[in-house]
């Protein structure tokens, strides 16, 4: 019987997921989001980023619902109140001289995080890293994040999507596709624990010329250097070689529910300056090509990718997603 990879496999409870935008979490009161089916409540509390179920232990109210007061979170249905660690420091109907039972503790994530400009979270002990994007800290190049977007889709889809090889003169042709570059050379591929490397040289249109739908544009080379970080990150490094211009793209997937993924995605230019109107402009340009993905992946019925090599047609050019399905494979093993 073939496995299912989707966005509720157990294994993903010991991965570390984004969940939010830093921003997105600030200081006057929590955050509710939903990862793996399961809902979270993300709050400051004495400048100490906290990530609970979204759950008081008492009668279930959502913590999300309650108000910050001090270094503690209030519950909004009966005033219990937690630390950042989760212990219950006050139940407001019980006489205060009696000690706080233990099992009142709010149920704690093993592990949050802000990376990336983004808060992760890890329900259980991950196994796997948070991801690396260099061009985050240097100075060379300009951020431009795009905002936030569900797509109907599961989340191991998309990465099998963002490094797929084969699709980019068919789907893309609308932006940055060249329908004479389908030959997928040969490619270099090197696993290191739950990482793996790709690099792979192939033609495209000129960055300049790639939101022009029917007008003359250049063709160039450029080399793309991926970097895929279980259970879902994908790092693309863009470099286009007669120009020198390098854009990385960083793609982070939030497996919200069976059907629903959520994508940070932010390009990293070298080639713009720090403006509003170019950081505008390359958000379009990459908005665009997300388009020409997202609509034929949420046409595709199964939310899933299967671990089963046998159950899909793989050719040499599928090297790098084949690549990944045996990872995540992995993945489901050691998380048991």
């Amino acid at each position: 019987m073939t496995a299912w990879f989707d966005n509720e496999n157990p294994a993903l409870r010991h991965c570390w997921h984004p969940v939010a935008r830093s921003a997105d979490v600030g200081d006057d009161g929590p955050v509710g989001v939903e990862l793996l089916g399961e809902h979270w409540c993300l709050v400051r509390l004495g400048g100490e980023l906290a990530a609970f179920r979204d759950a008081c232990p008492h009668r279930l109210s959502p913590l999300s619902a309650g108000s910050v007061e001090g270094a503690t979170l209030r519950c909004a249905y009966h005033g219990y109140r937690f630390a950042a660690d989760g212990a219950c420091v006050e139940i407001p109907a019980v006489d205060p001289r009696l000690p706080v039972p233990k099992r009142a503790r709010a149920t704690s994530a093993a592990g949050v995080a802000e990376h990336l400009g983004l808060v992760w979270l890890a329900p259980c002990d991950p196994v796997t890293p948070l991801p690396e994007v260099s061009e985050h800290d240097d100075p060379e190049f300009v951020i431009c994040p795009l905002d936030p977007s569900d797509w109907n889709a599961g989340a191991a889809q998309m990465a099998d999507n963002f490094l797929d090889l084969g699709h980019l003169p068919f789907l893309h042709l609308g932006t940055f596709g060249e329908e004479d570059d389908k030959i997928v050379a040969d490619y270099s591929l090197d696993r290191d624990g739950w990482r793996f490397t790709a690099s792979h040289r192939h033609l495209t249109k000129a960055l300049s010329d790639s939101l022009e739908p029917g007008a003359d544009y250049r063709t160039v080379e450029r080399e793309l250097l991926f970097v895929f970080t279980a259970p879902h990150h994908v790092y693309l490094r863009i470099t286009y070689i007669e120009e020198g211009v390098v854009l990385t793209i960083s793609f982070c997937h939030q497996p919200v529910n069976a059907a629903t993924t959520r994508l940070y995605c932010t390009d990293y230019r070298n080639d713009i300056a720090d403006e509003p109107e170019a950081r505008a402009e390359a958000v379009a340009f990459q908005e665009a090509v997300a388009a020409e993905d997202k609509a034929l992946l949420e046409r595709m019925h199964a939310k899933a990718v299967p671990l089963d090599a046998t159950a899909e047609y793989h050719s040499r050019a599928d090297r790098i997603t084949l690549e990944m399905r045996r990872m995540l494979a992995d993945l489901v093993s050691e998380a048991g």
